[in-house]
C-alpha cells in the first residue's frame, strides 16, 4: 500500500473512557484512543473483541453508553452534530452486499445513493460513470446486484459509499470471504481513491493479519480493550516478531499467551493405504446455477487435505455431497471405497462433520453435549463415560465441562465442536471453515489437535478455509473458484508451478488465468468536481422521500411476488374478510333427549326445529347415545328436557333444560350458544303470555359461567319465573 505522509492535523476521531455493554457482556471496556486523520487505520483482532462496536459508535449508528466520542470535530452525543456530520461519513457494514438492493441493477444502486445526497442529474451521471469505470463495473451496469460475484458486490458497495466524497470511510471487514484476487484489487482501488482524495480518512476492521500489513496505523484489540497502537513495523519491532500475527500473539495478556505453542506438523508419509475419499466429475446444480462443476480429487488415509476458496465458490456444497447430506446432480463420490449413499448409516458413521455453525445444543452443558452425541452415534452405554472423559481431557475442556456452550469463548466452543465431531472415533473428519473468527492462539491450538488426529490416529482430514497461512499447513490442497478446481498439489508445488513468491500470489495467478484477463489496474479517475449536493438537515426531506419512493417502485416492478402482495394484498385480504369470514352458522344438526314427553316439551323441540339454523335429527334415548353421537360429529347440539318440564311451565315455577354444544371450534360454539339462548328466551316469553296470569318478565338472561375442564362451560339463564340450564360441552369430533 502506498504510504502517505502524515500531516499534523486534528484526529479524525477521539474516544475517551468509552464503554459499551450488551447485557452482561462488555463489548468495549474504558477505551481511550485518538485516531489520526488522513490515514489508513486498521482495527485488528478476532471476532468478538469489539471492533464492530467501536466502528458503530464512531459512525453514529449506535447510542453511546458511557464516555465521549468526538468525530470530525464534534461530540457524537449532540444530535445536531450527528445530523451535520453523518453525511460526511460513509460506512460499509460487515457482510458482502449488506448495503445493496439485490433486485436493482449496478447503476440503479449507485444512482439511489447519489439521489439521497442531492446530486443533480448531470453530476450523478458523471460521478457514477467515474466510479464504475474506476472499479471495472462499467460493463455490468445493468446487471442486478444479486447476481454479482462476491468481489463485484464488494466493489459496488464501495461505489455506493463513495458517491458523496466522504471525509471518513468506515469499512467493517470488507474483504472477509472474497478470493485473493478480488481482495488485492479492492485495496489497490482504495489506494487510488486516497491518492485523489488526500483529505479522506479510512478506518478498517479486519481479521486478516496479512492485509493489515498494508495499513498506515494499527489498533490491536482483545476482549474490548486496546493492546497496542502503531504501524505494523512498530508493532513487530516492539514484540521482536517476524510477522504481524506473531506480534499480536505477543501482545495478548499472559494468561492467554502462555497457552500458545507453535504448531508442529510432522511430515506426512503416504503409505500404500486405501483411498479415504475420492470424487470423480462431482457436480451439483441448483436449477440453472452450477454450484460445483465436475470436481475430481483423491485423498489417501491420514492426509490433511485443504480446500481453499472464497465464499460461494462451492466448498461447503462439495463437502455436503461427500457426507451424503446433498445428492450429487452428476458424478460419483466414494468413501473408503464405498459409493456415497445417504441411506448407508454404517459408512456415514466413519465420518465426522464439523460445520461452520458448530453443531452444539446450547441448552446442554459441555459434558451433556458429548454424552448426547455419543448416544446418537450408538457408542455402547458402558463405554460412554470413559470416552467422554477422554474427550474432555484431550480437548482441554475440564474447567468448563459443566458450562453451557453459549457462554463459552469462541475458541473453546470450537474445541468442543471438534470433540463432538470425533466422539465416535471417525476415520475421516470433514471441517467446513472451522477457524473463522477465532484468535490466533485458539487457531494454532485447534490446528495442533487436528495434526495429532492425522498423524497419531490416522484420521483423514478434509478442511475448507480462506486463510492462506492455514492452507500452507495442509499436506495437499485444491484451489477452488466458481465451482471449479483450478489446481491441486502441495502448497510448495502450487507456488513453484506459477513461479510466485507465496501461495496467495500463486492463487491470484490461477484466478487471473481462469478469468482470462490480465491483472486489473484501476482506471485513473477523471477530474469530476467534488460533490456539491448538501444533504437536507430538516426533519422532513421531500427529495429523500422521493428517492426512497422511486427505489421502492423499482423493486416492486422487478419482484412480481412483492408487487402483488403490496398492491393487491390489501384488496385480497378485504375480500377474504368480507366474504370468506362469517360468524353466521346454519344447518346445525341437533337431537333431543325428551324425558317429559308432554305438549310443552314437544312444542319446545318444534320451535327449535322450525328455525333455519337448526336441523332436527332422530331423538336421543340415553346419555351414552348423546355422548357417542356428539363425539362422532353427527350432532352439533344436544338438548335434554327433564321430567316435569311441562308441569313446571304450567305452574309458572322455574324449569330447566340441558344444552350440550360441540366446542371443537370455540368461536362457532359461542355463536350457537347465542342462537339457543335467543330462541329459548323467545319461547319462554311466548309460553308465559299464554298463561291465565302471565308472569311479568323481570329482565333479560342472567348468565353464570363455570369451567369444569378444557373449554367446558355451564350456564344458567333466568327469565321471569322460568329458568333453563344450558351446558356447552366441547366434544372432540
Amino acid at each position: 500500500m502506498t504510504s502517505l505522509k502524515l500531516v499534523p492535523v486534528p484526529p479524525v476521531a477521539q474516544l475517551e473512557g468509552v464503554s459499551q455493554h450488551y447485557g452482561k457482556t462488555a463489548a468495549l471496556n474504558n477505551i481511550t484512543l485518538d485516531i489520526p486523520a488522513r490515514s489508513m487505520v486498521g482495527l485488528i483482532g478476532p471476532d468478538g473483541v469489539g471492533k464492530s462496536s467501536l466502528l458503530s459508535l464512531i459512525s453514529g449508528a449506535r447510542v453511546i453508553e458511557q464516555g465521549n466520542v468526538i468525530v470530525l470535530g464534534g461530540d457524537m452525543r449532540d444530535a445536531k452534530h450527528r445530523r451535520d456530520v453523518c453525511p460526511r461519513i460513509a460506512w460499509m457494514p460487515q457482510g458482502l452486499g449488506k448495503n445493496l438492493y439485490h433486485t436493482l441493477s449496478v447503476y440503479e444502486n449507485v444512482d439511489f445513493f447519489a439521489r439521497l445526497f442531492g446530486h443533480d442529474k448531470a453530476e450523478r451521471e458523471a460521478r457514477i460513470t467515474e466510479l464504475l469505470n474506476s472499479t471495472g463495473l462499467a460493463p455490468f451496469r445493468d446487471r442486478p446486484a444479486g447476481k454479482l460475484s462476491g468481489g463485484m458486490k464488494q466493489k459496488l458497495g464501495l461505489c455506493c459509499a463513495l458517491i458523496h466524497d466522504p471525509e471518513l470511510l468506515i469499512l467493517d471487514e470488507p474483504t472477509t470471504g472474497v478470493d485473493p484476487l478480488s481482495r488485492a484489487q479492492f485495496w489497490d482501488l482504495i489506494d487510488s481513491i486516497r491518492q485523489r482524495q488526500t483529505n479522506m480518512s479510512v478506518l478498517v476492521a479486519t481479521a486478516y493479519m496479512e492485509e493489515a500489513e498494508r495499513f498506515d496505523w494499527l489498533v490491536a484489540m482483545n476482549a474490548g480493550e486496546i493492546l497496542a497502537t502503531g504501524s505494523a513495523q512498530q508493532l513487530r519491532a516492539k514484540t521482536h516478531s517476524a510477522t504481524l500475527e506473531q506480534a499480536f500473539i505477543a501482545l495478548l495478556p499472559e494468561a492467554q499467551r502462555q497457552a500458545h505453542k507453535p504448531v508442529v506438523i510432522p511430515p506426512y508419509h503416504a503409505e500404500q493405504e486405501e483411498i479415504a475419499i475420492e470424487a470423480k466429475d462431482l457436480t451439483m446444480r441448483f436449477g440453472k446455477f452450477v454450484a460445483v462443476d465436475h470436481v475430481n480429487f483423491r485423498i489417501p488415509r491420514g492426509e490433511i487435505f485443504g480446500f481453499l476458496g472464497s465464499n460461494g465458490c462451492g466448498k461447503s456444497t462439495t463437502m455436503k455431497m461427500l457426507t451424503g447430506l446433498l445428492p450429487a446432480s452428476e458424478g460419483q463420490a466414494w468413501l473408503f471405497g464405498q459409493p456415497v449413499d445417504p441411506n448407508d448409516i454404517d459408512t456415514r458413521r466413519r465420518v465426522g462433520y464439523m460445520s461452520q455453525a458448530f453443531s452444539l445444543y446450547n441448552e446442554l452443558t459441555v459434558r451433556q453435549n458429548l454424552e448426547l452425541h455419543a448416544r446418537l452415534f450408538h457408542i455402547p452405554p458402558a463405554e460412554i463415560p470413559a470416552r467422554v472423559a477422554q474427550m474432555i481431557e484431550r480437548f482441554m475442556l475440564t474447567e468448563v465441562e459443566d458450562t453451557l456452550p453459549a457462554s463459552l469463548p469462541l475458541g473453546i466452543r470450537q474445541r468442543l465442536s471438534l470433540a463432538v465431531a470425533v466422539i465416535h472415533r471417525p476415520e475421516m473428519l470433514i471441517l467446513d471453515e472451522p477457524t473463522s473468527g477465532v484468535d490466533p492462539v485458539a487457531r494454532d491450538m485447534f490446528w495442533q489437535l487436528m495434526v495429532d488426529l492425522s498423524r497419531q490416529d490416522k484420521v483423514t482430514i478434509f478442511i475448507s478455509t480462506h486463510f492462506m497461512n492455514e492452507a500452507e499447513r495442509c499436506d495437499r490442497m485444491s484451489l477452488m473458484h466458481a465451482g471449479k478446481v483450478l489446481a491441486s498439489g502441495t502448497p510448495q508445488e502450487l507456488v513453484q508451478q506459477r513461479g510466485a513468491a507465496n501461495l496467495e500470489a500463486a492463487f491470484i495467478s490461477w484466478l487471473q488465468e481462469a478469468a482470462g484477463a490480465a491483472p486489473e489496474t484501476p482506471i485513473p479517475p477523471s477530474q469530476t468536481p467534488a460533490a456539491s449536493g448538501k444533504p437536507s438537515r430538516q426533519g422532513l426531506s421531500f427529495r429523500r422521500l422521493f428517492s426512497y419512493s422511486r427505489r421502492e417502485a423499482l423493486e416492486l416492478r422487478r419482484d412480481p411476488v412483492r408487487s402483488t402482495l403490496a398492491l393487491l394484498g390489501t384488496v385480497i385480504l378485504m375480500l377474504i374478510m368480507g366474504y370468506g369470514i362469517s360468524m353466521d352458522v346454519e344447518n346445525l344438526r341437533f337431537a333431543v333427549l325428551d324425558r317429559d314427553q308432554t305438549v310443552s316439551s314437544q312444542a319446545w323441540s318444534l320451535n327449535l326445529a322450525g328455525s333455519r339454523y337448526f336441523i332436527e335429527q332422530p331423538p336421543l334415548a340415553s346419555y351414552d347415545e348423546l355422548d357417542r353421537r356428539m363425539r362422532s360429529g353427527e350432532l352439533a347440539v344436544a338438548i335434554e328436557i327433564p321430567p316435569n318440564f311441562g308441569r313446571d311451565i304450567a305452574r309458572g315455577t322455574p324449569a330447566q333444560i340441558g344444552v350440550w354444544v360441540d366446542g371443537a371450534m370455540p368461536s362457532r360454539a359461542e355463536t350457537v350458544k347465542g342462537y339457543v339462548q335467543a330462541m329459548h328466551q323467545s319461547w319462554l316469553q311466548e309460553a308465559a303470555s299464554r298463561q291465565p296470569n302471565p308472569v311479568k318478565q323481570t329482565g333479560l338472561l342472567n348468565i353464570e359461567t363455570r369451567y369444569r375442564y378444557g373449554c367446558e362451560k355451564s350456564a344458567r339463564y333466568r327469565s321471569g319465573g322460568h329458568s333453563a340450564a344450558a351446558h356447552d360441552d366441547p366434544v372432540n369430533a
